[in-house]
């Protein structure tokens, strides 16, 4: 199965809407403990927020909530 951020990405791309999605990204915590906050935007608007120790899984956890969000 392809992972949220793809298939957030392919859902955008098939609705022409591929150019509104962001992600913007923080960190918090020591350097060897640092917890990644991901937030999953369309057209500037919060759908999804992903917290895990890499970014990357902060993003597929906040691309997974978005699509939650959009019932997808």
């Amino acid at each position: 199965m392809a992972s949220s951020v793809t298939r957030m990405n392919n859902y955008l791309q098939s609705k022409g809407q591929a150019h509104l999605l962001s992600w913007s990204e923080s960190s918090s915590g020591p350097s060897n403990q640092i917890a990644w906050t991901i937030q999953c935007k369309v057209d500037g608007d919060v759908l999804g927020t992903g917290v895990a120790d890499t970014k990357a899984s902060a993003r597929e956890a906040a691309a997974s909530q978005a699509l939650q969000t959009l019932g997808l």
